[in-house]
């Protein structure tokens, strides 16, 4: 039962952490999300980011339970077909080549990972301009239009 609990419990954690994900790329930097009072269903920026804060620990603690839980499929995959132990099976080489080329990638914004960067950049430049014009209309219907220069 163990396994089945944890193994729902990291799947729910993963959806959750990807939604919030998406809110926190999609949502305005800073205090501008609060100036606006931007929401994405019905959550503000705050309690997207608190979602995603707790269920990284509760998917992080039910990994390591899940490591606990699979230490013998684990140890057979670090041996090779002679079932001799082998720290940096080919599997291990692949996986840990994908992750240090995409961190490498990222820190030094190599397309095409950078365009995810602009893109969240393009959803925190529109959010701006957003702002820009509520606060115009705002002061427009206050008789507060913009001074003009002389």
């Amino acid at each position: 039962m163990l396994r089945r609990v944890t193994s729902f419990l990291m799947l729910f954690a993963f959806v959750i952490m990807v939604l919030s994900g998406i809110a926190d790329f999609i949502s305005p930097f800073g205090r501008l999300s609060m100036m606006i009072h931007w929401t994405f269903l019905g959550l503000d920026k705050m309690r997207w980011l608190a979602l995603h804060i707790i269920f990284m620990v509760v998917f992080t603690l039910a990994g390591v339970v899940h490591i606990w839980l699979n230490i013998k499929p684990i140890k057979a995959y670090l041996k090779n077909k002679s079932r001799k132990m082998v720290v940096l099976t080919k599997e291990m080489v692949i996986a840990l080549l994908i992750t240090v080329g995409l961190f490498t990638a990222t820190v030094y914004k190599y397309a095409p990972l950078e365009s995810f960067v602009k893109l969240n950049k393009g959803f925190n430049d529109y959010w701006i301009a957003k702002f820009k014009e509520e606060r115009l209309a705002k002061l427009k219907a206050h008789g507060m239009g913009m001074p003009v220069r002389r």
